[in-house]
């Protein structure tokens, strides 16, 4: 759905709600599988021309669907095959800026999920071992003494995927 809001004349807000179409949803699938096909290659997978592929890629950029385009890199061929998930629970709301920034400035923290339930965030790490794993945990712990994290190594992945699937609209 894209939402587009605009004011009229009286300074009221207007909302022009647009669910994407099935074509779109259509191309946003294909760029997930290979964001490297030519718009041509495209419209011949959805049945329009490139022109048009292209108007709506574009309009899918420009309203934040399509956010960037990305390598799919193996994390062990580039040397962080450790994987780790932790769970960090913040009893001072003060050090949440702070956890938030170290996260966002830290290249191995992938991700970082503030959640509802026992803990505050969920962080996904890749490292090239044990070491820089503790490396980065003492890091997190030394921001504040109402840290509490509990870390889990992966032993095995069975999917790893970006594709986030469509709504399909009824």
């Amino acid at each position: 759905m894209f939402i587009d809001m605009s004011f009229d004349k009286n300074q009221h807000c207007q909302y022009n709600i647009r669910m994407m179409d099935e074509k779109d949803k259509k191309i946003v699938r294909i760029l997930q599988e290979n964001a490297r096909l030519s718009n041509a290659e495209i419209a011949d997978k959805v049945e329009l021309t490139a022109s048009s592929v292209h108007e709506r890629v574009k309009k899918l950029e420009k309203k934040g669907v399509l956010k960037r385009y990305v390598a799919m890199v193996d994390a062990e061929m580039v040397g962080k095959p450790l994987l780790a998930f932790v769970r960090l629970s913040v009893t001072n709301t003060g050090i949440r800026e702070v956890i938030q920034k170290l996260c966002a400035s830290e290249p191995d923290i992938l991700e970082c999920h503030n959640v509802a339930g026992e803990d505050c965030y969920i962080l996904k790490i890749r490292a090239a071992g044990p070491k820089q794993l503790e490396r980065l945990l003492v890091a997190i712990k030394s921001k504040s003494d109402s840290i509490r994290s509990v870390t889990n190594i992966v032993l095995s992945s069975y999917k790893e995927t970006l594709y986030v699937e469509p709504e399909v609209t009824p």
